[in-house]
């Protein structure tokens, strides 16, 4: 009964540091109970608790994906993903327990939790949701630590943290609490003095216009889509007489194909002209030679004219495309009620006048590497665009907006968001919302972003913990074997 207890206990805390609760000081115990309940069970049922444990928190933070309207055929494995997801997450939060009796398990744990949460972040399968780092979200102080060595950084801390603790709890040595204090305090110290240090910025501005037009995404041949895509955009037409730099519209910003729209050609060359700005919008593309492949795009718009093109690299899988399908001839039977797009082949910079910014798609922007290559690159600021209107008020489109603040501290950016039914938002290289549209309201946001040309330390050397986690786990493991 108090095992059980203990797990409870520790499931409530983890629930309670992530969003929406965001209950940051309980991010550094929360494993504890859990360690606790675990420490003297053989590895099978450690192994067995730990994946339940892990399981009912991802169906809880992936159970929105059943919002989703789809075709009564693709219903069940819609259903079926909802199953198969949270197992598969499960498994890599459920390893690293299985060293809890280990004799180095303070350093085990936390290096072997860092490599398989990177790991779960990577390939073209890779969903790095929810990743523990993010349980830190309104820790206005550690969450600068992501300047420095991203979310696997703060991460491995997070969870050191927690295995301190419970080997002070599990041997009353007091060096590892003195050690736990002195981690907590030295990490929050170093975390202000990055918050509190004056951040030069170019001189240069861009004063951007964020539209939320609030329509919902439906079928392609839906043409009351477009009415109230005409409603909404003249609206917008009404209201705004400013001149800006650059107008931000979402993804899937009107129906169909841009390109090939005369509507949709004539509306944006009235908003272009009517703000004096060139106008980012997302659209989907085909390429009419050769394979005819189908693009997920960026289109940076001056008038009537197309004067640059991003292609979406990272896809989401089993949604945008089946990975691999053109490689495996098996998969090609298989039909999931996918989308039928290619990935683009570059992460090119896009430029207003001699500014460059990079473009974040819908779902590349959870993932740190896209952001990062657009910092090496010397983007000045980030731009992302969405549409999550298939997922409601849920829990999905609201920590979608959440893990894109990290884009932001990880570069040392502003980050421009433009969401077609929200949330929509200006972010400061901080992590501070600055600016935003809340869910399902039509609006526009005013802002004038400063143009950021230095390198945050993570944009200069990446994820350099995750070779740190290598070397200890490997040295940590190879002296417990000797041991033996």
């Amino acid at each position: 009964m108090q095992r059980l207890i203990l797990i409870f206990f520790s499931f409530i805390l983890y629930v309670l540091s992530f969003p929406p609760f965001k209950i940051f000081p309980l991010g550094f115990i929360f494993l504890v109970p859990l360690l606790l309940a675990m420490k003297d069970l053989p590895r099978k049922r450690v192994f067995l608790l730990t994946l339940l444990f892990f399981y009912v928190f991802w169906f809880y933070h992936t159970h929105w994906i059943l919002n989703m309207e789809v075709e009564a055929s693709t219903k069940p494995w819609l259903i079926a993903g909802l199953i198969v997801l949270p197992l598969y997450l499960a498994i890599f939060n459920s390893i690293p327990f299985l060293f809890v009796k280990n004799q180095y398990k303070v350093l085990i744990i936390p290096s072997l939790w860092t490599l398989l949460e990177f790991i779960r972040g990577s390939t073209y399968l890779g969903f790095p949701w929810v990743n523990v780092a993010y349980s830190q979200l309104e820790n206005p102080y550690f969450r600068m630590l992501n300047a420095v060595g991203g979310i696997y950084f703060t991460g491995f801390l997070i969870i050191l943290s927690n295995t301190l603790l419970f080997e002070f709890w599990q041997t009353s040595r007091k060096k590892y609490l003195r050690y736990f204090f002195v981690l907590v305090f030295c990490s929050h110290a170093a975390g202000a003095l990055l918050y509190y240090y004056p951040q030069k910025g170019n001189s240069e501005k861009v004063r951007v216009l964020i539209f939320q037009p609030n329509i919902l995404p439906r079928e392609e041949d839906d043409y009351s889509e477009w009415m109230e895509a005409l409603r909404s955009y003249n609206r917008l037409l009404s209201e705004v007489n400013d001149s800006f730099d650059l107008v931000l519209l979402p993804e899937s910003a009107l129906p169909g194909y841009f390109k090939y729209s005369r509507k949709s050609i004539s509306l944006i060359d009235s908003l272009s002209r009517k703000t004096k700005a060139s106008v980012l919008l997302g659209s989907a593309d085909v390429n009419l030679d050769g394979k005819r492949n189908v693009y997920n795009t960026a289109l940076l718009v001056s008038g009537d004219s197309i004067i640059a093109q991003y292609n979406k690299i990272h896809l989401v899988p089993f949604g945008e495309w089946l990975p691999y399908e053109n490689k495996v001839k098996l998969l090609q039977r298989i039909e999931f009620g996918q989308g039928d797009f290619s990935p683009g082949d570059s992460l090119n910079l896009i430029r207003i006048g001699e500014i460059p910014f990079g473009v974040l798609i819908c779902f590349e922007s959870i993932f740190p590497y896209i952001s990062r290559s657009y910092s090496r690159k010397g983007a000045g600021f980030l731009a992302n665009i969405t549409s999550d209107g298939w997922y409601g008020k849920s829990l999905g489109p609201k920590e979608h907006f959440e893990l894109l603040r990290f884009r932001a501290i990880e570069s040392g950016k502003y980050v421009v968001r433009s969401a077609k039914t929200g949330i929509s938002a200006v972010i400061d290289p901080k992590g501070r919302v600055v600016k935003s549209l809340g869910l399902f309201q039509w609006g526009y946001i005013d802002a004038d972003i400063e143009i950021r040309n230095s390198k945050t330390l993570y944009t200069q050397f990446g994820d350099f913990i995750i070779i740190i986690s290598i070397i200890l786990a490997l040295v940590a493991l190879l002296k417990s074997k000797r041991r033996k």
